[in-house]
């Protein structure tokens, strides 16, 4: 196996395109150790309820899909026949057939483990998980989608853990890209306030099979996925194990080894013969992700290409959403926020990325955290919690507000200094002076130049606070590379824990190929993330091509994978 090359690198003051992380990954080898550990399937099926309302004492029937998942482990026949409605629909008179508008939605799964490298270039091996078609709805498999999932603390999150229910989170959504059916995922539909008023507006059954056939000719290469989640180092086969938070370059190539050894899986692995169907001959692979996984899936691409392997994934793009592009941005706008008087919405952020870089940053291998931070804010445990893998983001924001009720010792005002009542802080009350001030220094004298491809100029020698300087520009993945495929960004101007300022800097850099989606509906983090993966909804009815990344999926593959031009999308 490859060791990582770690070598000091020469210091300049102009923006100097860096990889603290060279892996040197020339002529990858096939896919090594890949075990698939369990297969199931998970069916989506119209359940009747009946509802009455405490107030008006109104009776409404409500259609509510209902999810199931079933896995081989558990002693059951995965491969039976996806069940039929718990209850007749039959004596509800409707212009069409309401069974068949929410037709069944089964798709099938399998756990996989598979080997890759850790920091140090050791064989380590990591976990992961496939969504594949239903051989029942399609001859063929269409194109390949690498999900890179969000910033998770605790390993319940990650998505090989994700079985016992799937919902519209990001994973749930990416799961449904593998179905063929134009409806997905719908909860709590009141047919007769939606599915009647649709159908009412004049279409008669005719002209609806007719609405039916049309998206299906449209959309339909677009359906049918073979969709990889891989799990990131540090989560699923190996929570006992820290989790390189912003560590760009080791996780996408993770990430690649990690679509590779599913997609070796799906076509060798003797316990998927019963759901294994061929790719069509053109297929294309997109990397989506959000939030953390949107700056996973641009340096994927960015890893695919300059390691020559994006044509074996017939590569057409990323789709990345709110992403920590540039780490360096990321924190010149929470300087800003703290010179406004405003705080972060996820202090847990700065944590997680510092925590990331001391754990396998070569920069930053000598130091720790009391370095950087606040000795008080370290106090509540924080370094603890995100090693523990046992507390998620929400837990840990609970905490933090719970910390501003309580204090410590019975003095109720203790963190009153460090958070507000709703669990937020400004950098300056985490960070400790001598980093918050070298940070704030870096603002006040480039703050009209660290969005533009200028930038900010890398130190000119080592120390505490240049090291985490030169460990965070290391993992920009907007700078030294070309892309040969477009890359659709999505960002909310409202997004204050992952700013906008990280779009304009990719923009900036990568031109033409980053194609920005500007939202500009003061959405922050959390809300923002929903808007990227599902859109609009119709009145709790989500359709599988109406959702927002469907659009984006239909944009990107629409391209070939090779012979890209920069602008070839002007927008999506």
């Amino acid at each position: 196996m490859r060791k990582v090359f770690i070598g000091l690198l020469m210091f300049m003051t102009t923006t100097m395109n860096i990889s603290a992380q060279d892996l040197d990954l020339p002529g990858l080898t096939s896919p090594k150790n890949v075990k698939v550990t369990d297969v199931g399937r998970y069916t989506e099926f119209l359940a009747e309820t009946l509802l009455t309302d405490s107030i008006t004492g109104r009776q409404d029937t409500v259609y509510q899909s209902v999810p199931e998942v079933v896995w081989q482990s558990e002693g059951e026949d995965i491969y039976r026949d996806t069940q039929a409605p718990r209850r007749a629909l039959s004596p509800i008179k409707l212009k069409g057939d309401l069974n068949t508008f929410f037709t069944n939605l089964t798709i099938y799964l399998f756990k996989f483990t598979y080997e890759s490298i850790d920091s140090e270039g050791k064989p380590v091996t990591l976990s992961g998980i496939a969504a594949t078609p239903n051989p029942k709805q399609t001859k063929e498999v269409n194109n390949m989608l690498i999900g890179t999932h969000i910033t998770i603390t605790s390993n319940a999150e990650t998505p090989s853990n994700q079985t016992q229910k799937l919902d519209l989170s990001d994973w749930g959504v990416l799961y449904s890209m593998a179905s063929g059916k134009p409806t997905e995922l719908a909860t709590g539909v009141k047919v007769g306030r939606v599915v009647l008023g649709v159908l009412s507006f004049g279409l008669s059954e005719a002209a609806w099979s007719s609405v039916d056939v049309t998206r299906n000719i449209l959309f339909n290469k677009y359906r049918h996925n073979f969709v990889v989640l891989p799990d990131y180092e540090g989560y699923g086969e190996t929570a006992n194990r820290a989790h390189p938070y912003l560590y760009q370059e080791l996780t996408a190539r993770q990430v690649a080894d990690g679509a590779r050894a599913a997609y070796y899986a799906y076509n060798n692995d003797p316990g998927l013969k019963g759901i294994h169907l061929n790719f069509r001959k053109d297929w294309k692979t997109a990397i989506c992700g959000y939030s953390q996984g949107g700056s996973v899936a641009m340096a994927t691409q960015r890893f695919m290409e300059q390691n020559n392997i994006d044509d074996e994934f017939h590569l057409t793009g990323s789709i990345c959403g709110d992403g920590p592009y540039d780490p360096i941005s990321t924190l010149m706008y929470y300087v800003k926020r703290d010179l406004e008087n405003q705080p972060m919405s996820m202090p847990v952020v700065l944590p997680l990325i510092v925590k990331g870089m001391l754990d396998t940053n070569p920069y930053m291998r000598a130091h720790k955290a009391t370095d950087y931070f606040n000795q008080k804010f370290l106090e509540t445990g924080i370094m603890d919690w995100i090693g523990s893998k046992k507390m998620s983001t929400g837990d840990i924001e609970k905490a933090f507000k719970k910390l501003y009720t309580d204090g410590k010792n019975g003095d109720k005002n203790y963190y009153h200094d460090i958070f507000d009542e709703s669990g937020n802080a400004k950098m300056r009350n985490i960070m400790n002076k001598n980093c918050y001030e070298y940070f704030l220094d870096k603002y006040n004298r480039y703050k009209d130049k660290y969005k533009t491809k200028e930038g900010i100029p890398l130190p000119d020698k080592r120390g505490v606070m240049e090291d985490l300087h030169m460990a965070l520009a290391s993992n920009d993945v907007t700078n030294g590379w070309e892309p040969k495929h477009h890359i659709l960004l999505f960002h909310s101007t409202g997004d204050t824990t992952v700013p906008y300022d990280n779009a304009e800097r990719a923009t900036a850099n990568l031109g033409n190929w980053a194609v920005l989606h500007k939202a500009d509906n003061k959405k922050d983090h959390m809300d923002s993330g929903i808007d990227f993966f599902r859109g609009d909804s119709n009145a709790g009815v989500f359709f599988h091509d109406n959702l927002r990344i469907s659009s984006a999926i239909r944009a990107i593959m629409g391209l070939p994978y090779n012979g890209q031009k920069a602008g070839d999308i002007k927008s999506w």
